[in-house]
């Protein structure tokens, strides 16, 4: 072997790490380590999956515990919250439910009583001594009377400065309330104050205790003595009870009359967040309304009692309106719910904290429940944590302040407390189990490691012996490649590695006599292979050759189909036809055909298509205009018959040639605005100056030309009249089923719709327009088919 040989095969060495490694003593032993590395690993592995399985399952035992018990425990302080506060306002129902019927009876037996009230009046500790008020310009009785009556301007003579008549008997038929009223108030549910507002026709109001009402609503609440008390504080209120009458089932489908206002914040500053609860009383006949009863019931000890409910750390409760509105929960817990605050006056100041104004998106999107179940929700996000929501609706009643309708409204008590105070415990069960999970591994990694370095010293030890005959070999093998040839290595054993030794001496002999003769062999090979070369050149060259060739006769067979097709000069000579054409093939040479010929009178018209394009179907394209040309030349002058004859042309020409090709042909000929069709091609499509779009189907006209030798039997023609304007358009389906890049096609609707857009301009125009449509609709899109359009405009 030459040097340059032995040069080349020095240089192809294996890749790889173990093949940069020399020896095969450090390869056995990495291999080794390798494998009981990764034996140690997975045994690491293993047991570190058994441990994080018993800590998952132990940890979702817990979970479950605790989350089943904080459960029932939220779940029955939730429902004892709401019992308690459903308690507080069914006392207060309680009263006011009391004294309306006291008052209803009193209504009721009014004629009976009325000697009563005659008598009472008279009676210094029942008597009203009412006193006008100049500045305020309203009615008031004194502090030393059991309640305090205010009757407002307008229920009096503004001249004489006295109370009207009917006012005045309104008064007096409730000054009895003046020894029941104060025992109420002081008994029985917290209220703030009650009283009794008269008819909307009258309505003075008389309070327990006795406060300056008319003072107090000076200063709060200004222009209320210029319009009805009830319509200035509690707007639709009587509206809304008014039509309880009203309903199909009257007072008696609402069992519970008593009637919520929503809450706001006392004017004196005295109740801090109040609720006035109302109950009618009705006339007699219970068709018009003798007044109302109403109380300010505090809120105080509620929202107390809401705002003092600790859940685990920072856990809180809430009480809210049907609407969202927030009534009662803490400082904190508003904070963490993202409430907004705001107050809308109407009369009263009406406070407004509503869930759907939070900037908590979860918080702001709760929907609250509509039965009474408790419903308990998990992972609400608040601040980007997770929190449990638990929460129970109150019993319904009816509430007010809605327009001029009472419907029928719950509060909602909800409690919030964040997640990860529940799971505490859990938590640090687990901080415990990953600490003993971790000391674990370690200790398990450190036995490892230290059995890996036991086992490599042994190891090590075995393969320095096994591996003695090997290093021969190896060291063998690189003189080998240096080029001596020569090289034998002495068989120690009969082992493997002694068969290995021996086959590598035999080995070295063969190649030690092949390699004297290589040399030759290489330069003969050599020799061969330029030959070769040489023959693959020529060839190249011919083939060269040989497609010039062929494309200059592709070339001329192009210029020759297109310089059969009519030239413009022709065309133009038509005095009665505007006439354009364009033809595109998709290969150098297409299978497109139309011609426009004069002879006999007439003026011969013909479209076709040859099954496929290239150089084939243009040689056919070319024996039609030929056919079609000869036979015009010989005075054939009957449709049909020249329609036949071309096709036996056609057939026995393709039979010789044995192609499998045909074509679609109509030919048309005009005279004096009428066009007889024949042969079966495209639709025909016809504008009218009018604009009118007519297409005529072709399909029954004839068969494919070049089918079969003799078609005349299924030809047939028809006529269409053409008057001045009237645009005719032949086409191929390279135009209809031209494609744009996703493979939807241009379409015969599209054709027709640009036809019509531009039937009155001239031929050469509308041809153009149809071009520039196809070609934007193609766009970068491959040309597939020929594609040949004619326009035919009659002067």
């Amino acid at each position: 072997m030459s040097s340059e040989a032995r040069g080349t095969n020095k240089g192809v060495r294996p890749t790889g790490l173990l093949a940069r490694m020399s020896k095969f003593n450090t390869k056995f032993i990495l291999v080794t380590g390798v494998s009981v590395l990764l034996g140690a690993i997975l045994n690491v592995l293993v047991a570190r999956q058994g441990i994080h399985k018993l800590s998952r399952e132990s940890t979702n035992e817990i979970e479950q515990g605790l989350d089943q018990a904080y459960r029932e425990y939220l779940t029955n302080h939730l429902r004892d919250t709401a019992q308690h506060t459903n308690s507080s306002l069914a006392h207060a129902y309680t009263d006011l439910e009391i004294l309306a019927d006291i008052v209803q009876s009193m209504v009721d037996h009014d004629e009976d009583l009325t000697p009563l009230y005659e008598q009472a009046k008279t009676l210094p500790f029942l008597q009203d001594k009412l006193v006008f008020h100049e500045k305020g310009g309203w009615y008031e009785n004194q502090n030393d009377e059991p309640t305090a009556v205010a009757a407002w301007g307008y229920l009096g003579d503004k001249e004489k400065r006295v109370l009207l008549p009917e006012a005045q008997r309104d008064i007096d038929r409730t000054i009895l309330l003046d020894v029941v009223m104060p025992s109420f108030k002081n008994r029985g549910a917290d209220k703030l104050q009650i009283y009794f507002v008269g008819p909307p026709k009258h309505p003075y109001v008389r309070l327990a205790p006795w406060a300056d009402m008319a003072a107090e609503f000076d200063r709060t609440s200004p222009g209320h003595n210029d319009k009805n008390f009830y319509e200035f504080f509690f707007t639709g209120l009587t509206q809304g009870w008014e039509a309880w009458i009203k309903d199909p089932g009257g007072l008696e489908k609402h069992k519970s009359q008593v009637t919520f206002w929503p809450p706001y914040d006392d004017a004196s500053g005295q109740g801090g967040k109040i609720m006035t609860i109302f109950h009618p009383v009705w006339t007699k006949d219970r068709k018009a309304l003798a007044g109302a009863l109403g109380l300010d019931l505090t809120l105080t000890q509620i929202v107390k009692y809401i705002q003092d409910v600790k859940l685990k750390e920072t856990g809180f409760a809430f009480l809210t309106q049907s609407d969202g509105n927030v009534l009662a929960v803490s400082e904190e817990g508003a904070k963490r719910l993202g409430l907004q605050a705001k107050a809308e006056r109407q009369g009263l100041e009406y406070l407004k904290r509503v869930l759907k104004d939070s900037n908590e998106p979860q918080i702001a999107s709760i929907e609250l429940p509509k039965d009474t179940k408790v419903q308990y929700r998990d992972n609400v996000q608040i601040a980007g944590e997770p929190h449990i929501l638990v929460l129970q609706r109150l019993a319904p009643f009816n509430m007010g302040g809605g327009g001029d309708k009472i419907v029928e409204d719950t509060w909602t008590i909800g409690f919030v407390i964040p997640k990860s105070e529940i799971y505490a415990s859990l938590t640090k069960a687990q901080a415990a189990i990953d600490t003993s999970r971790t000391s674990i591994q370690t200790s398990q990694a450190f036995v490892s490691f230290g059995s890996i370095l036991v086992l490599m010293a042994g190891v090590f030890l075995v393969s320095r012996k096994m591996t003695g005959a090997l290093v021969a070999l190896s060291e063998g093998a690189t003189r080998m490649r240096q080029g001596d040839y020569g090289v034998r290595v002495a068989v120690t054993s009969e082992d493997e590695i002694g068969q290995l030794t021996g086959a590598f001496n035999e080995m070295a002999a063969e190649i030690q006599a092949h390699t004297n003769n290589l040399e030759e062999l290489v330069k003969a090979r050599t020799g061969e292979l330029e030959d070769a070369n040489k023959e693959i050149m020529s060839l190249n060259a011919q083939l060269a050759q040989e497609n010039l060739r062929l494309g200059a006769e592709l070339n001329v067979a192009r210029q020759l189909q297109l310089m059969v097709l009519p030239p413009a000069q022709e065309l133009q000579e038509i005095k009665d036809l505007d006439i354009a054409g364009y033809m595109s093939p998709a290969d150098e040479v297409g299978g497109d055909y139309y011609d426009v010929l004069r002879g006999n009178g007439v003026i011969k018209i013909g479209i076709g298509d040859v099954t496929g394009h290239g150089l084939e179907s243009g040689v056919l394209m070319l024996m039609v205009q030929t056919a079609v040309r000869t036979l015009l030349a010989s005075n054939e002058t009957d449709p049909t018959r020249f329609l036949g004859i071309v096709n036996k042309v056609i057939y026995q020409n393709i039979q010789r040639i044995s192609s499998d090709k045909n074509l679609t042909l109509s030919l048309m000929d005009y005279s004096d605005g009428k066009l007889r069709l024949t042969g079966q091609h495209e639709e025909v499509i016809v504008v009218r100056a009018s604009g009118e779009l007519e297409r005529v189907d072709t399909t029954g006209l004839g068969l494919p030309v070049g089918m079969d030798e003799d078609i005349t039997d299924f030809l047939s023609n028809t006529e269409i009249d053409l008057a001045s304007g009237d645009v005719v358009v032949l086409f191929t389906d390279g135009v209809t089923e031209a494609e744009r890049t996703d493979t939807a096609q241009y379409g015969v609707e599209r054709l027709c719709e640009i036809v019509s857009q531009n039937h009155k301009k001239t031929s050469q125009e509308i041809k153009d327009a149809i071009i520039e449509d196809l070609m934007n609709h193609i766009g970068t899109n491959k040309v597939y088919d020929d594609i040949t359009v004619l326009v035919i405009k009659r002067l």
